[in-house]
Formats: C-alpha cells, structure tokens, sequence
C-alpha cells in the first residue's frame, strides 16, 4: 500500500485537518496550527472559505513529505551499517 492511499484510509479525505496529523509532524494539534498560520510546516497548509476554517494539508503533499522522510532514513541507515 502505498503512503498516500495510507493516509487516505485513517483520515478518509484528501484535505486532511492540521489538528488531526499534528503529530505526524511532531507537534501538538495547537502548535501544528501556528505553523501552519506562519506557513512553517514541511507542507504547505490552507484554508477553504473563511478565516475560521480549519488548517488543511493535501494528503498528496504529505505522502511525498513522508516518502521522502523514509527515504533519507533508509539512506542514512545504510550508510551507517556499511
């Protein structure tokens, strides 16, 4: 199963709220906001509609920021074990 199909499977929508994968970037669901408010994020997150819209991030846009993030891991990790 690929990340993105993976991602849409828990969270059931390509428009994923940033309080519900906060903690996949490490951060509380409050703090994932003000990162997102400040466009800190390692994805880019956005609103739909009014100011009092929820933060969203594309499930697309994270699956690659994971993929990526597994990626270096398993580099690292090689290069480690050489």
């Amino acid at each position: 199963m690929n990340t993105f199909f993976a991602l849409m499977a828990e969270y059931g929508t390509a428009q994923i709220p940033v309080q519900k994968c906060a903690a996949l970037f490490g951060l509380s669901a409050r703090k994932a906001e003000e990162y997102a408010r400040r466009q800190e994020l390692p994805v880019p997150a956005f609103r739909v509609g009014s100011q009092k819209s929820p933060w969203l991030v594309d499930a697309q846009k994270l699956a690659e920021h994971l993929d990526a993030a597994k990626k270096q891991a398993q580099t690292d990790w090689e290069r480690m074990r050489a």
